[in-house]
């Protein structure tokens, strides 16, 4: 049996900053209310900015 163990976000934030890791990609891109046609437009918009390339 494999028990794993949750941590609260800022926890897990915290956790990182520790260790020297910069969380990049933790933001966000949308809600419960933005369409999924909006969010893929943030998520593309996101990758851009941290420097990817989109091919289409």
């Amino acid at each position: 049996m494999v028990k794993f163990t949750i941590k609260p976000i800022k926890e897990y934030f915290a956790s990182k900053e520790r260790e020297g890791k910069k969380l990049l990609f933790f933001e966000k891109i949308g809600d419960s209310k933005t369409s999924k046609e909006g969010r893929l437009e943030n998520l593309k918009r996101l990758l851009e900015k941290h420097g990817f390339k989109i091919k289409k």
